[in-house]
């Protein structure tokens, strides 16, 4: 028998962020939706473990890449992604071991989710 206190749980929603970006930058992205969807749903956000350093940004060119490297330039703010490509011919994927490993911990401590939702890299 299954009892009801007549109130149903939030679901709960794991979010991860695309590449480039972090869970500030996605939860201000879905502000609208989480206002909307308070009285329903809870989510979760959560940071990439791979901190990305200026080369590895796509846009940024080998001389621009070479001389941030050379000067230690940093970011305004702190980039992540789930992985990264080391080459494209043959490709090398840097990170995503880091990142499952993250993420089977991030289900064992905080779940269990009912969903979740991801942008980009983070789908």
């Amino acid at each position: 028998m299954v009892v009801t206190t007549g109130e149903q749980a939030k679901l709960r929603i794991l979010c991860l962020h695309g590449y480039e970006q972090d869970s500030s930058i996605f939860r201000t992205k879905l502000r609208q939706h989480i206002a909307g969807l308070a009285d329903v749903a809870e989510f979760v956000f959560v940071d990439a473990p791979n901190v990305l350093q200026p080369y590895d940004i796509d846009g940024m060119d080998n001389l621009k890449r070479a001389a941030a490297v050379r000067s230690g330039e940093s970011l305004d703010r702190t980039i992540r992604g789930w992985y990264w490509l080391k080459s494209a011919a043959p490709e090398q994927v840097c990170g995503l071991e880091t990142s499952v490993e993250f993420l089977a911990s991030v289900l064992r401590d905080n779940g269990p989710f009912d969903g979740v939702l991801g942008f980009s890299q983070g789908k």
